[in-house]
């Protein structure tokens, strides 16, 4: 039985006088308002109409009940438009800086197609990660290995002119009068920034670039993009990013040779339910925001 429905009835013919205004105020037939009231006099032990062939007419018992039902009916009513505006907040998304503008506009499209709000709060990884564990957003892009990922960015290195060859880690490596060998725009150095300034990403290049012979300061870390791409157009140096980033960023973008480095990204929330919603609704858009060509599953 539903008793908050049956209650609504209830108080409605006190208000009324009658069951047939009742269930006219209630927008349900008579007999469905006179069931609620039989349901729940049953549940209750004890009759709450006088009935005769004419009318019928609350109990001493019935109207002693009227007003807790009364208050049981408004904190309903309450509850229902809690509901509501909680499902009208949008869900708040953890993302890295790197996500475009216009990525992440057609992922809210597509988040609100399909009946979700979404909301995105841009950042860098430990402060994603913060975000989630403080429960600051209700879901997070972390950044993750490949072999923990849903979605995986190839990186490569992006300058300011275009090359049609991939990138050798030899090509940047000092010759003994401190210049760089014959890569057209090496700049000597491969910038990091922060979204891949992590141990899973800077140490696997860190070693193949000592192995190739270059220098510890040919791999600067940059406080942001900003400071990375204003030394790349400066000083022809490259930047270490994924294909999507170069195009956003109007540079020139290619692979390493011999050096699979990819960004592992995953979904993490507090509420399983809120991370399902966003994966099921925009999986594909979100990807495309990442850099990533598609989720892994």
């Amino acid at each position: 039985m539903d008793l908050i429905a049956a209650y609504r009835v209830l108080v409605e013919i006190d208000e009324r006088g009658s069951v047939t205004r009742a269930a006219a105020a209630l927008d349900v037939a008579q007999s469905v308002a006179s069931r609620r009231i039989l349901a729940l006099e049953r549940q209750l032990g004890a009759p709450l109409l006088e009935r005769n062939a004419r009318h019928a007419v609350l109990t001493a018992f019935g109207r002693d009940l009227v007003p807790s039902a009364r208050r049981l009916v408004r904190l309903a009513d309450e509850v229902e438009l809690d509901a509501e505006r909680a499902r009208l907040r949008p869900v708040t998304v953890a993302v890295p800086t790197g996500c475009s503008t216009r990525d992440l506009a057609v992922t809210v499209a597509a988040g609100s197609a399909a009946g979700l709000r979404l909301e995105f709060r841009a950042a860098p990884p430990p402060r994603r990660a913060e975000l989630a564990s403080t429960l600051a957003v209700r879901v997070a892009v972390l950044a993750v290995p490949v072999d923990e990922a849903e979605w995986v960015a190839e990186l490569g290195a992006a300058g300011r002119r275009p090359s049609d060859r991939a990138l050798r880690l030899e090509a940047l490596r000092p010759s003994r009068r401190g210049r760089s060998t014959r890569d057209a725009d090496a700049g000597a150095r491969i910038r990091i920034a922060p979204e891949d300034d992590l141990p899973h990403l800077r140490d696997p290049l860190t070693r193949a670039a000592y192995a190739a012979g270059l220098l510890p300061g040919q791999l600067p870390v940059d406080a942001s993009v900003t400071s990375a791409l204003a030394a790349v157009l400066a000083d022809g140096d490259l930047l270490l990013c994924t294909s999507a980033e170069a195009r956003d960023l109007g540079l020139h973008w290619r692979p390493f040779t011999g050096l699979p480095l990819a960004r592992g990204f995953a979904l993490a929330g507090d509420s399983a339910h809120d991370v399902d919603a966003v994966r099921t609704a925009v999986a594909d858009e979100l990807a495309a925001a990442l850099g990533a060509e598609a989720s892994r599953g």
